[in-house]
């Protein structure tokens, strides 16, 4: 009997080809990335102004950091379900407005305590970035160019950082921190809706009706259940590298926070001079997260690239402790901008490609959750150093120089498979 020749249709665990429209989406994940960061961190650009305008200790302060944290934090183990549910673009174009609108609203907060509620509400809505970046990822890219496609994504926070301490600072200076905010909220409701109109779903991105069948990596015979999920997340090595991300982003976090302060009252540049050196070494950091995927895919190895990013970003810190020329300055946060990402974007690869599959927004959105706790207790525990020590900065950046150092120890202990090409069926956008 002859055998009908029939297209092969690609399943959502099957790797699918790059097109012209994975780089749409990419691109789309990365923006989305870019503005959550201007909204999350035009605070600590503006903490040097508004901290005294406010009479705000830098406890206090920093707590407005971690506000926007908790409600990120607690989103994430959340929305990664929305995420495998209802399809990534749905959820990352409506939860990216929530972070518009509630920055757009900032400015009209009449209290610490509604800031603070605004702030929290405004980081729910930034939840989804994660889970919904690597359900993406895992649709539109194969494994030979996964982590490539994590370093781009992962410019994002880079970008919008550099916007937040550099084309924010002087807009700060002249029309006041509200003013920043109210920009940083438009530029989210722009970029949301355009993920809204132009993301498009493929493969594993698509979203799972309930009771869609397939819970691991390339498994598609077992159901989705808690024990499924269970299964995923609480593998030793995963939880080692949730541990070790939570230390990351918390130093990351805590060194944002507290840096344009550090250079403002310590250094005595202006408030400008100092958003000018942070948002440099945000856009020689825009290179950084491509070049670790890159580095990652070519030499087929994720925990190398990561312990090169943990050691190179704790002596760096060192170094920017005991410098007193400012060419050194310079030139020491220019590096920390290119290597800082060596750190992050090879953990998140490995992490994911552990957990592939149509469980996976839900088990990267518990990683991120844990991960982003780093984000709630650093900022807010750094300030409080400050409150009594009496603002010694040397104490805090080495507390960060060390947390790197621990999340290199960690990640050395985890576990990694050589990662290899596989063959991508015939798929179209």
């Amino acid at each position: 009997m002859a055998v009908e020749n029939k297209p092969v249709e690609a399943t959502r665990t099957s790797e699918m080809p790059i097109t012209w429209y994975s780089w749409i989406i990419i691109a789309l994940c990365m923006l989305s990335y870019a503005v959550s960061f201007v909204d999350r961190n035009v605070w600590s650009t503006a903490i040097p102004v508004a901290a005294p305008a406010m009479k705000l200790s830098m406890t206090a302060a920093g707590g407005l950091m971690t506000a926007f944290y908790i409600g990120y934090v607690v989103a994430n183990f959340v929305s990664g379900w929305f995420v495998d549910r209802f399809g990534p673009r749905l959820t990352l174009g409506l939860s990216s407005l929530v972070t518009g609108l509630f920055t757009l609203l900032l400015p009209f907060g009449n209290s610490y305590a509604t800031l603070f509620i605004l702030r929290i509400i405004a980081g729910a809505g930034s939840g989804a970035l994660f889970s919904a970046g690597v359900k993406f990822q895992l649709g539109w890219f194969p494994k030979s160019a996964r982590a490539t496609a994590m370093g781009i994504m992962m410019t994002g926070p880079t970008l919008g950082s550099a916007i937040a301490s550099g084309a924010l600072a002087p807009v700060i200076r002249t029309s006041g921190w509200q003013t920043a905010f109210t920009y940083a909220g438009i530029m989210t409701i722009v970029v949301a809706l355009a993920v809204l109109l132009f993301a498009k779903e493929r493969g594993i991105a698509k979203a799972s009706p309930k009771g869609a069948i397939g819970a691991g990596s390339g498994d598609a015979t077992k159901p989705v259940t808690t024990q499924s999920f269970l299964s995923l997340v609480l593998k030793r090595s995963f939880l080692l590298g949730c541990i070790a991300c939570f230390l990351s982003i918390g130093a990351n976090q805590g060194f944002t926070t507290w840096i344009i302060a550090y250079f403002t009252k310590v250094r005595g540049f202006s408030l400008v001079v100092a958003g000018g050196i942070f948002a440099a070494s945000s856009m020689v950091g825009l290179f950084g997260p491509t070049l670790a995927g890159f580095l990652c895919d070519l030499l087929k190895r994720r925990k190398a690239v990561c312990l090169v990013g943990a050691v190179g970003v704790a002596l760096i810190i060192v170094a920017l402790a005991l410098t007193t020329n400012t060419s050194v300055l310079w030139g020491i946060m220019l590096v920390r901008g290119l290597i800082g990402p060596f750190l992050g974007i090879p953990l998140n690869t490995l992490q994911a490609e552990s957990v592939a599959g149509p469980q996976a927004g839900s088990a990267m959105g518990f990683y991120n959750g844990i991960a982003q706790l780093g984000s709630v207790v650093f900022p807010i525990g750094l300030g409080l150093i400050l409150d009594l020590t009496a603002n010694n900065y040397f104490i805090v950046l080495m507390a960060i120089a060390i947390t790197y150092l621990l999340c290199g120890t960690l990640i050395a202990f985890m576990d990694e498979k050589r990662a290899t090409i596989v063959n991508t069926k015939t798929a179209t956008a």
